[in-house]
């Protein structure tokens, strides 16, 4: 249920390829996949530890702000282990749906053991859904694993009603060069190391080093609105927390 080919611009990654964790650009989405899948089940202690504890609060408020209410039928896509996903089920109540989507088997695992049932496993860029199938399109902290961001706004833009609601939370590079500094030490050497020696597994050296490489190199904002509104999305926002740290991208299909 991919959009018509004739609706695709130019691409555009989220970041320039990172050849150090894989060889090849086509093999990222397989490098990414097996990542997560070696680090799912202790993802949501990462959360824990990156978000201070307030991870599930901040998701709750951003989703309230961004106008999702009891009743609506939301896709959580990319939704690792549910923390997103838990939080919209929470908000639209017994009257609403919710699905959460990812690529990663381990994640879904995760996400189904946080009592969130309604599971698909795809990807952003070829959503599995009709037109117009939701109401509000959520994707938490994965804007930077995507390939193709034309691609995927196109899809959400699809599958999306007419007036409904993006809202992609995302961690961003900060805009002070003393708190990057700090972001970057805290979360490739401090919590790389933190997790590597709790659970023995190497792969969470590799995951923060990834996450943090990932976020630094992301595109700017400008570049991420332009691709909203080339995809046919208006009344875009931009809502920018802890000194750029944390951005939080809104926009509506016109």
């Amino acid at each position: 249920m991919s959009i018509d080919a004739s609706r695709r611009t130019s691409s555009l990654p989220p970041h320039p390829p990172l050849h150090d964790y894989y060889k090849q650009t086509n093999a990222r989405q397989s490098f990414v996949n097996d990542l997560f899948n070696r680090t799912a089940m202790h993802y949501r202690g990462i959360d824990r530890a990156t978000g201070f504890g307030s991870g599930l609060w901040y998701r709750r408020k951003a989703l309230r702000e961004a106008g999702l209410v009891p009743g609506m039928k939301v896709l959580d896509v990319a939704c690792g282990p549910g923390l997103v996903t838990e939080c919209a089920a929470h908000i639209v109540g017994q009257t609403g749906h919710v699905i959460g989507l990812d690529p990663s088997t381990g994640m879904l695992h995760e996400a189904r053991n946080a009592a969130c049932p309604n599971l698909v496993r795809a990807v952003g860029e070829c959503l599995p859904f009709s037109d117009g199938s939701f109401d509000f399109l959520s994707m938490g902290y994965a804007l930077r694993h995507v390939s193709d961001l034309t691609l995927a706004f196109q899809e959400y833009a699809r599958v999306l009603k007419p007036g409904g609601v993006v809202l992609i939370l995302e961690i961003s590079r900060p805009r002070s060069a003393v708190l990057r500094l700090l972001s970057r030490f805290y979360i490739k050497r401090v919590l790389g190391t933190v997790f590597v020696t709790a659970t023995r597994n190497q792969d969470f050296q590799t995951l923060m080093h990834y996450w943090w490489d990932t976020t630094e190199q992301c595109i700017p904002p400008n570049m991420i609105i332009d691709a909203f509104k080339e995809a046919g999305f208006g009344n875009i926002t931009l809502r920018q927390c802890v000194r750029g740290l944390l951005h939080n991208y809104r926009a509506v299909k016109t």
